[in-house]
Parts: C-alpha cells; structure tokens; sequence
C-alpha cells in the first residue's frame, strides 16, 4: 500500500495533487512540500487544481484588461459618424426658411459649422467671386460613391428634362385624331452648392439645397428645398396607356429624355479641430 504523502518518484508531494505528479494541489505555487517555490517558473501539473486557478485567473485578467482599455476609432469609422451628423443638420432645416443671405454657400456652411466639421475656408481663402470653385472637404472621386452627408459643388451644371407626349383617340365609328404635345424643363445650376440627402443609384442623388427656383412660383425659393438631382444621362423612357370611356379609346405614349452637362465635385466632410 503506497504512502499518500509520496509519489511513485519518492517525492513527498501533497495528497491533493494528481498521483504521481508531484503537482500542487490546491496551492497556487507547483512544487515539493517543504520546498521554497518563491519565484519558482514551473507550470502546475495541467489537471491539477492549481492549473484550473491560473488559466481562470489569466483569463480574468485578459478580460478586465480588454474592458480598461480605450477603443480606437478608426479614421473611417469617424467619416461615417460625421456624414450622419451633416446630414441630420440638412435635413432638419428643409422646408424651413433659407439660412443666412439665401445663398447657397451659407446653407452648406450652416450645416457644415453645426455639425463641427470644416468648411470652405478651413481649405483656402474664400471670396464673393462667381468663378470660385470651393472646397469642403476630402475629394470623392467617383460620383457613385457618394455618401449622405457628402457635399456638392457644382460648375455651369444643367440638367434638361424633355417630355414628348403622344394621344390618338379612337371613336365608336372607327375615325381617330391625333394630337401631342412637348414640355422642355431646364435646370441651371451654375456656381451652386448642396448637400446630399441620399444616394439613389443610377446617378441620381437626392440634395438639400436653397438659392433655387421654386418651379410653382417661378421665383427663388424662400424655404431650404429637398431636390431630385441628376448627374448623368438618363436615356429616353417611354410609357404606354390605353383607357377607355363613353364609347371612346385612348391611347397615351409618354417619352422622358434626360440629359445633363457641367460638372459636379463631391467632398467628404473632415473634423473640425477643437
């Protein structure tokens, strides 16, 4: 009958440690009974008790360490928080009365300033010229990839909606007419600014913006408008309907053709040092 206090080695080890181990037991040091183990490297046994208490106690540690430290934001990370915010700022003021003097400029300012992000002059010197072309912040180089919260300067940009509208009617006694009609809108944009809402794909952007016209009046808008922008070609569309009422059938073919000139540079808003 063997001894619990010796080992099979003849090491006089703790009855708690794993047979023949020569572990620790519950203790926190590994090593022989009577055996100073201050400073001692040896790992415990790995199925000794003493084993289980470090790996819970390492990981504990790992564990508080990675709560106590600091997350880094990455550069993207903050460019996405920022967009949101100049966004949001946009978008609350439309439909409201137009910000500053009404030029463009001011309401890009605005917002930019209210969402402490950097605005034209934070790039270059800044002046009342028609020729300036301003910058706002980091260059977006592919229009698809503009995000909300992207701003837009704009140089003799001009989008040209034509709508060609077909009607033949045909009567119960088998004659018919024909008639048609169409409607040309331009919309000028020369040396203008906006901030974009949302990307809908196909080149088409929705902007917040003001110092533009208000098409029911004719007139410039005196509240921020949210607009349907066009930034490229949008080929010929055409849509068919037939109806019929009182003995009679109409037949509708309605064609859009969009096309758009002048040039657009985008800007990712940058923070503003504080």
């Amino acid at each position: 009958m063997s001894k619990p206090w010796i080992n099979e080695n003849g090491d006089v080890v703790h009855p708690d440690a794993p047979s023949g181990a020569g572990g620790c037991g519950f203790f926190r040091d590994c090593g022989h009974l009577g055996r100073d183990t201050e400073g001692r490297p040896e790992a415990p046994h790995p199925h000794s008790p003493a084993a289980r208490y470090l790996v819970l106690h390492q990981g504990r540690k790992r564990q508080l360490k990675r709560r106590s430290s600091p997350r880094l934001v990455q550069v993207a990370d903050a460019g996405i928080d920022l967009n949101a915010r100049v966004k949001a700022k946009a978008a609350d003021l439309v439909g409201k009365p137009v910000v500053g003097t009404g030029e463009c400029y001011d309401f890009a300012d605005k917002v930019l300033r209210g969402s402490s992000a950097k605005s034209a002059p934070d790039f270059g010197k800044v002046t009342t010229s028609r020729k300036d072309n301003y910058k706002w912040g980091a260059p977006v180089d592919d229009l698809k990839d503009v995000k909300p919260g992207d701003v837009l300067q704009f140089r003799d940009h001009q989008i040209e909606i034509v709508t060609v509208k077909k009607v033949k009617k045909i009567f119960a006694d088998g004659h018919s007419t024909k008639s048609g009609e169409t409607d040309t809108q331009t919309l000028n944009r020369g040396q203008h600014t906006a901030v974009v809402l949302s990307n809908d794909g196909d080149g088409i952007l929705t902007v917040a913006e003001q110092h533009v016209l208000d098409h029911n009046t004719g007139k410039l808008s005196k509240t921020v408008r949210q607009n349907k922008l066009y930034t490229q070609d949008v080929p010929a569309k055409t849509k068919k309907t037939v109806t019929e009422k009182g003995g009679v059938t109409t037949e509708e073919e309605t064609t859009v053709t969009i096309t758009v000139k002048g040039t657009i540079w985008a800007y990712r808003p940058e923070e503003k040092e504080r």
